[in-house]
Protein backbone atom coordinates (compact mmCIF):
# COMPACT_ATOMS: atom_id res chain seq x y z
CA UNK A 1 0.00 0.00 0.00
CA UNK A 2 3.10 2.14 0.86
CA UNK A 3 4.10 4.61 -2.31
CA UNK A 4 6.99 6.49 -2.81
CA UNK A 5 6.99 9.68 -1.39
CA UNK A 6 6.96 13.10 -3.16
CA UNK A 7 8.25 15.96 -2.28
CA UNK A 8 6.15 17.29 0.57
CA UNK A 9 3.08 19.78 -0.28
CA UNK A 10 1.52 21.28 2.82
CA UNK A 11 -2.42 20.32 3.55
CA UNK A 12 -4.93 23.04 2.78
CA UNK A 13 -6.74 24.45 5.69
CA UNK A 14 -8.94 27.17 5.02
CA UNK A 15 -7.74 30.86 6.16
CA UNK A 16 -9.40 31.61 9.77
CA UNK A 17 -10.21 27.56 10.54
CA UNK A 18 -9.05 25.98 13.23
CA UNK A 19 -8.72 22.16 11.72
CA UNK A 20 -9.65 18.90 13.74
CA UNK A 21 -6.78 16.74 14.93
CA UNK A 22 -7.14 13.73 16.90
CA UNK A 23 -4.58 13.05 19.92
CA UNK A 24 -4.36 9.58 20.91
CA UNK A 25 -2.61 8.16 23.92
CA UNK A 26 -3.69 4.65 24.09
CA UNK A 27 -0.51 3.34 26.81
CA UNK A 28 -0.81 3.17 30.70
CA UNK A 29 -1.58 6.12 32.99
CA UNK A 30 2.53 6.68 33.44
CA UNK A 31 3.21 7.03 30.15
CA UNK A 32 0.29 9.69 29.37
CA UNK A 33 1.04 11.74 32.19
CA UNK A 34 5.10 11.66 31.00
CA UNK A 35 3.79 12.71 27.73
CA UNK A 36 1.94 15.49 28.52
CA UNK A 37 4.61 16.92 30.55
CA UNK A 38 7.53 16.44 28.38
CA UNK A 39 5.43 17.62 25.83
CA UNK A 40 3.58 20.73 26.87
CA UNK A 41 5.00 23.07 24.66
CA UNK A 42 4.21 21.13 21.83
CA UNK A 43 0.05 20.51 23.30
CA UNK A 44 0.04 24.19 23.85
CA UNK A 45 1.11 25.05 20.38
CA UNK A 46 -1.60 22.16 19.15
CA UNK A 47 -4.70 23.77 21.56
CA UNK A 48 -3.65 26.91 19.29
CA UNK A 49 -3.66 26.12 15.96
CA UNK A 50 -5.82 23.52 15.79
CA UNK A 51 -8.87 21.79 17.34
CA UNK A 52 -7.94 19.22 19.50
CA UNK A 53 -10.06 15.99 20.59
CA UNK A 54 -8.09 13.64 22.57
CA UNK A 55 -8.57 9.75 23.17
CA UNK A 56 -6.99 7.77 26.00
CA UNK A 57 -8.24 4.40 25.21
CA UNK A 58 -8.87 2.23 21.98
CA UNK A 59 -12.76 2.59 22.36
CA UNK A 60 -12.79 6.55 23.09
CA UNK A 61 -10.45 6.67 20.01
CA UNK A 62 -12.60 4.88 17.70
CA UNK A 63 -15.83 6.72 18.44
CA UNK A 64 -13.99 10.08 17.58
CA UNK A 65 -13.96 8.28 13.93
CA UNK A 66 -17.50 8.10 14.06
CA UNK A 67 -18.04 11.82 15.09
CA UNK A 68 -15.73 13.04 12.75
CA UNK A 69 -15.02 10.56 10.14
CA UNK A 70 -12.36 13.18 8.39
CA UNK A 71 -10.34 14.68 11.10
CA UNK A 72 -7.34 16.55 9.48
CA UNK A 73 -5.04 14.50 10.95
CA UNK A 74 -3.90 12.09 13.68
CA UNK A 75 -1.71 12.23 16.07
CA UNK A 76 -0.05 8.64 18.04
CA UNK A 77 1.43 9.96 21.29
CA UNK A 78 2.45 6.75 22.25
CA UNK A 79 3.24 2.66 21.89
CA UNK A 80 -0.77 1.85 23.18
CA UNK A 81 -1.15 1.89 20.01
CA UNK A 82 0.36 -1.69 19.61
CA UNK A 83 -1.62 -3.17 22.07
CA UNK A 84 -4.04 -5.93 20.99
CA UNK A 85 -7.00 -3.81 22.14
CA UNK A 86 -5.97 -1.38 19.73
CA UNK A 87 -6.39 -3.36 16.73
CA UNK A 88 -9.46 -1.87 15.29
CA UNK A 89 -8.41 1.51 15.73
CA UNK A 90 -5.39 0.58 13.69
CA UNK A 91 -7.49 -0.90 11.44
CA UNK A 92 -9.44 2.33 11.01
CA UNK A 93 -6.33 4.32 10.69
CA UNK A 94 -4.59 2.69 8.02
CA UNK A 95 -8.09 3.39 5.68
CA UNK A 96 -7.99 6.60 6.85
CA UNK A 97 -4.01 7.38 6.06
CA UNK A 98 -4.97 5.38 2.64
CA UNK A 99 -7.95 7.44 1.78
CA UNK A 100 -5.89 10.65 2.22
CA UNK A 101 -5.31 11.53 6.23
CA UNK A 102 -2.26 12.07 7.65
CA UNK A 103 -1.28 9.87 10.79
CA UNK A 104 1.93 11.20 12.23
CA UNK A 105 3.80 8.67 15.13
CA UNK A 106 5.13 11.45 17.54
CA UNK A 107 5.19 11.87 21.09
CA UNK A 108 6.82 8.83 23.23
CA UNK A 109 5.78 6.41 20.39
CA UNK A 110 9.60 5.76 19.38
CA UNK A 111 10.34 5.22 22.99
CA UNK A 112 7.95 1.99 22.41
CA UNK A 113 9.42 -1.55 22.82
CA UNK A 114 11.24 -2.82 19.24
CA UNK A 115 8.91 -5.53 19.13
CA UNK A 116 6.02 -2.88 19.15
CA UNK A 117 7.75 -0.95 16.75
CA UNK A 118 7.85 -3.11 14.46
CA UNK A 119 4.88 -4.53 14.80
CA UNK A 120 3.44 -1.19 13.56
CA UNK A 121 5.35 -0.93 10.99
CA UNK A 122 5.39 -4.32 9.30
CA UNK A 123 2.31 -5.72 10.60
CA UNK A 124 0.07 -2.81 10.42
CA UNK A 125 0.98 -0.25 7.59
CA UNK A 126 3.15 -2.47 5.54
CA UNK A 127 6.09 -0.11 6.03
CA UNK A 128 10.04 -0.91 5.25
CA UNK A 129 10.89 0.55 8.08
CA UNK A 130 12.96 -0.72 10.93
CA UNK A 131 13.93 0.55 14.11
CA UNK A 132 17.93 1.19 13.77
CA UNK A 133 20.37 3.68 15.59
CA UNK A 134 19.54 5.62 19.20
CA UNK A 135 22.10 8.27 19.75
CA UNK A 136 22.42 11.93 19.98
CA UNK A 137 24.03 13.91 16.30
CA UNK A 138 23.11 16.91 14.83
CA UNK A 139 21.14 16.24 11.42
CA UNK A 140 20.40 18.68 8.38
CA UNK A 141 17.58 19.64 6.89
CA UNK A 142 17.07 17.55 3.47
CA UNK A 143 15.55 20.51 1.24
CA UNK A 144 14.55 17.60 -1.22
CA UNK A 145 12.18 16.49 0.65
CA UNK A 146 10.05 19.46 1.45
CA UNK A 147 9.04 22.95 -0.19
CA UNK A 148 10.52 26.08 -0.68
CA UNK A 149 7.52 28.01 1.46
CA UNK A 150 8.36 25.17 4.29
CA UNK A 151 11.83 25.63 4.52
CA UNK A 152 11.84 28.97 6.55
CA UNK A 153 9.91 27.36 8.35
CA UNK A 154 11.94 24.81 9.49
CA UNK A 155 16.04 25.00 11.06
CA UNK A 156 18.53 23.82 9.12
CA UNK A 157 20.39 21.90 11.47
CA UNK A 158 20.09 20.60 14.92
CA UNK A 159 20.83 18.08 17.83
CA UNK A 160 18.51 15.46 18.59
CA UNK A 161 18.90 12.72 20.67
CA UNK A 162 16.16 10.30 18.56
CA UNK A 163 16.29 6.75 17.41
CA UNK A 164 16.87 6.82 14.06
CA UNK A 165 14.96 4.42 10.80
CA UNK A 166 16.02 2.33 8.47
CA UNK A 167 14.70 1.22 5.25
CA UNK A 168 13.72 4.77 4.45
CA UNK A 169 13.69 6.69 1.23
CA UNK A 170 15.90 9.68 1.24
CA UNK A 171 12.97 12.37 0.00
CA UNK A 172 11.13 10.49 2.81
CA UNK A 173 13.36 12.00 4.99
CA UNK A 174 13.45 15.23 6.25
CA UNK A 175 16.45 15.31 8.26
CA UNK A 176 19.93 13.24 7.73
CA UNK A 177 23.39 13.09 8.86
CA UNK A 178 25.95 15.00 6.96
CA UNK A 179 29.51 14.09 6.52
CA UNK A 180 29.84 16.38 9.18
CA UNK A 181 27.89 14.87 11.95
CA UNK A 182 29.37 12.58 14.42
CA UNK A 183 27.12 10.43 17.32
CA UNK A 184 27.56 12.78 20.52
CA UNK A 185 25.58 10.79 23.07
CA UNK A 186 25.46 7.37 22.75
CA UNK A 187 26.07 4.19 24.85
CA UNK A 188 28.61 3.04 25.54
CA UNK A 189 30.85 5.88 23.94
CA UNK A 190 30.11 8.58 21.38
CA UNK A 191 31.96 8.21 18.21
CA UNK A 192 31.46 8.39 14.13
CA UNK A 193 28.35 8.29 11.89
CA UNK A 194 28.67 5.02 10.30
CA UNK A 195 25.05 5.04 8.47
CA UNK A 196 23.99 8.64 6.29
CA UNK A 197 20.67 7.22 5.36
CA UNK A 198 19.13 6.56 8.72
CA UNK A 199 16.64 9.51 9.67
CA UNK A 200 14.58 9.87 12.85
CA UNK A 201 12.25 12.27 10.90
CA UNK A 202 9.92 10.98 8.04
CA UNK A 203 7.19 11.33 6.59
CA UNK A 204 6.38 9.31 3.54
CA UNK A 205 3.20 8.80 1.29
CA UNK A 206 1.13 6.04 1.82
CA UNK A 207 -2.01 5.78 -0.75
CA UNK A 208 -3.73 8.88 -1.11
CA UNK A 209 -2.57 10.21 2.09
CA UNK A 210 0.31 10.53 4.39
CA UNK A 211 2.42 8.94 7.22
CA UNK A 212 5.23 10.04 9.48
CA UNK A 213 7.40 9.24 12.79
CA UNK A 214 9.56 11.32 14.60
CA UNK A 215 12.31 9.54 16.70
CA UNK A 216 13.01 12.33 19.03
CA UNK A 217 11.02 11.98 22.43
CA UNK A 218 12.77 14.95 23.99
CA UNK A 219 10.86 17.73 21.90
CA UNK A 220 13.81 19.52 20.99
CA UNK A 221 12.53 23.26 19.32
CA UNK A 222 13.51 22.06 15.96
CA UNK A 223 10.90 18.40 16.48
CA UNK A 224 8.21 20.76 17.28
CA UNK A 225 8.30 23.14 14.32
CA UNK A 226 8.68 19.40 12.12
CA UNK A 227 5.38 17.98 13.75
CA UNK A 228 3.23 20.89 13.26
CA UNK A 229 4.69 21.42 9.65
CA UNK A 230 3.71 17.60 9.08
CA UNK A 231 0.05 18.41 10.58
CA UNK A 232 -0.39 20.91 8.27
CA UNK A 233 -0.64 23.52 10.90
CA UNK A 234 2.82 25.24 11.03
CA UNK A 235 1.85 27.75 8.10
CA UNK A 236 -1.34 29.56 8.50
Amino acid sequence: MKMSAPIYSNPIVPPGVKPIIFVLTLADETTQNNFQSSHARLLNEFFERATIRHANTAEKAFSLFTQCSQPHAVFIADGGIARPNSEIINQRLTVYAACGGIVLFGGLFAASRVDDLKKTFKQTWDLPWEPGSFHRTTLSLNEGAITSTLKPGLLTSYSQKALHLYGVQKNESWYLPSQDSVIEEWVPRPGPITDFSESPIIYACYGSGHVGFIGDTDAEEGTVLCILAMLGILIR
